[in-house]
């Protein structure tokens, strides 16, 4: 199954009200062109969709929902985080939502409940405030203000790939995530195979030689081994540098099954480590 995500476009608009109506969520004032949409395809179906409403530097997010056949397949992740880039992209500063039931899952991405009061008055005037959503609706707030990360191998081939892949996951909607070698080796396919395995697609990386990156002020550098450490040139900025040298599964030798037990072994302990560096160093705004 291969998900591709985009903005919508008009031809988009009746699928996009059929999947709302289908999961009871309001629609009726989508077709005005306030809302725009990033929808996720399985082919030529509208799979989820998320919507963001602009209001003098405030964003509205909502009618966000993945087709029930489609769920715990990471796509409401991968929606979420591409709306948040979305609207940093576009001059956003703060995200406001209404949810009846889903308070807790957005308090994992970095949301606070706030008190509906307090909104800022383009906000309340919306229709989704005004008429869509009960009064018993839980308000809550995100700031748009994201870390940048930089994982450094040799080639940018395997560990840094897994890293990267695993760091978007955990961080969501907290980070951006960039990988980098100090030469490019291409994305090894074994890497992209075992994070298939995991549920975390990498197949769109890019191997990409960290001098593309001198001109980004990032926050934190990753070294994932002793190779690029060493080489790791000077970066001027005042990004906090972590270290852990891992395994690197390319070199292991064998069957292919006994290669790609390899290779799981250190998908695991970089899916550790990231989980950790993520509850360690990206809390919630």
């Amino acid at each position: 199954m291969e998900i591709i995500y985009r903005q919508s476009t008009p031809d988009d608009t009746v699928g996009i009200k059929n999947l709302l109506q289908q999961n009871n969520l309001p629609f009726e004032d989508i077709s005005e062109g306030k809302v725009k949409f990033i929808v996720a395809l399985n082919g030529k179906n509208i799979t989820g969709c998320i919507g963001l409403e602009s209001v003098d530097g405030d964003g509205l997010l909502r009618s966000f929902v993945v087709d029930e056949n489609f769920r715990n397949k990471n796509i409401g992740n991968e929606l979420l985080n591409k709306l948040v880039s979305y609207s940093f992209d576009h001059g956003v500063k703060t995200l406001h939502l209404l949810t009846t039931t889903a308070a807790r899952y957005f308090e994992r991405k970095g949301f606070s409940i706030s008190k509906r009061d307090d909104a800022p008055q383009g906000i309340r005037l919306t229709t989704e405030f005004t008429e869509l959503c009960p009064a018993s609706s839980i308000y809550m707030t995100m700031p748009i203000v994201k870390k940048k990360i930089l994982v450094l191998c040799t080639g940018n081939s395997c560990r840094s790939q897994i890293a990267e892949g695993y760091l978007k996951y955990y961080a969501g909607c907290k980070a951006e995530v960039f990988s980098a070698g100090v030469e490019t080796h291409g994305v090894n396919p074994k890497a992209v195979e075992t994070m298939k395995e995991d549920g975390i697609d990498i197949s769109t990386h890019t191997s990409n030689n960290i001098n593309e990156y001198r001109n980004i002020d990032f926050d934190f550098v990753i070294t994932v081994c002793d190779n690029a450490k060493e080489r790791c040139p000077y970066f001027p900025s005042n990004a906090k540098k972590f270290h852990h040298n891992f395994p690197d599964p390319a070199k292991a030798t064998g069957t292919n099954e006994e290669i790609m037990q390899q290779f799981r072994l250190v998908r695991q302990q970089i899916k550790d480590y990231c989980r950790q560096f993520v509850e360690e160093n990206l809390q919630p705004t």
